[in-house]
């Protein structure tokens, strides 16, 4: 399987991130719920969703990475939450 993340990071309606990959040669969204930005790193809870993403972006992209592999894959999204971290 061929994962690729070239985003780029959007913030979503709901406070979370919306970020690109491509999983063999077909886009996916991985959507990251403002909880997890938080929770992933507690000391920018109070900054935007964007900083909050680059921060821990390698950690949080490595999940998003297991997610896939694991197959769960729904309708083109695969959801990171903090249940994930």
């Amino acid at each position: 399987m061929n994962i690729e993340f070239p985003g780029p990071a959007v913030p979503a309606n709901d406070g979370g991130i919306s970020f690109k990959a491509v999983v063999d040669g077909k886009t996916v969204a991985c959507k990251f719920s403002m909880e997890v930005l938080q929770d992933v790193e507690p000391s920018l809870s109070m900054s935007t969703q964007e900083t909050q993403f680059e921060s821990s972006k390698q950690k949080l992209l490595q999940i998003a990475e297991r997610k896939i592999r694991e197959g769960k894959i729904i309708n083109g999204v695969v959801n990171i939450f903090t249940a994930d971290l």
